[in-house]
C-alpha cells in the first residue's frame, strides 16, 4: 500500500506556534496569557514497553504513553513569569495550548493541541553579557488532545501590536 503524497503540502515553522497558559483553577474565570519572548518548545511522547522473558523468547506489552513539554525563553519582568515559577513552587496545575499560527481555520480560529499538567522545574540562569533565558519542563497528565481554539484580538496583541494611527489612541487597544 503506497502513501498519497499531497503537492499542496506546507513546512511547519516553529515560528508559527507558540503557548499560552492558565492555571487549571482559573479557567472559568481568566483567560489563558501567553508567556513573552518564546524561543523553543518541545513535545516529547515516549512509551517504554516492558519486556517479559518466557520459555519461549521475550514477549512484549505496551506501555502507557508519556508526554513532557520542554520550553525555553527569555526572562522578562512581567507578571506571566512570575506566575509560572509560582506554579513551580506551589505544584499549581496548568493548562497549556500550543497554538499554530499556520493552521488557519474558520472564525478566526487556529489548530492547537491542549494539555493539562505541572510544572517540575524553573531554571532561570544568568551569564554576563547574555541575555537571561529561562528553562523549564512540564509533565503533560494523560495524552494531549489536538482540537481548533478562539484566538482573540487582544491575544493577537501579545504576539504582535496592530497598526495604531498617528491621532490619540482612546478606549484601550487599536483595533
Amino acid at each position: 500500500m503506497a502513501l498519497e503524497v499531497k503537492t499542496d503540502t506546507k513546512p511547519v515553522y516553529g515560528k508559527d506556534r507558540f503557548l499560552m497558559f492558565r492555571l487549571y483553577k482559573d479557567r472559568a474565570t481568566k483567560a489563558a496569557i501567553k508567556l513573552a519572548f518564546q524561543t523553543t518548545h518541545t513535545w516529547k511522547y515516549e512509551a517504554k514497553s516492558d519486556s517479559t522473558d518466557t520459555k519461549d523468547g521475550s514477549i512484549n506489552s505496551p506501555a502507557t504513553p508519556v508526554a513532557t513539554l520542554d520550553i525555553e525563553a527569555v526572562s522578562s519582568l512581567d507578571p506571566v513569569n512570575k506566575f509560572l515559577a509560582d506554579a513551580v513552587l506551589h505544584s499549581e496545575k496548568l493548562e497549556v495550548w500550543d497554538i499554530n499560527l499556520a493552521d488557519v481555520k474558520e472564525d478566526g480560529k487556529y489548530g492547537a493541541t491542549y494539555g493539562q499538567g505541572y510544572l517540575q522545574s524553573w531554571e532561570v540562569p544568568s551569564e554576563v553579557g547574555k541575555l537571561v533565558n529561562l528553562k523549564t519542563a512540564m509533565n503533560i497528565d494523560q495524552i494531549p488532545q489536538d482540537g481548533v481554539v478562539e484566538f482573540t484580538a487582544d491575544q493577537q496583541n501579545q504576539i504582535q501590536y496592530a497598526f495604531a494611527d498617528t491621532t490619540p489612541v482612546t478606549g484601550g487597544a487599536p483595533k
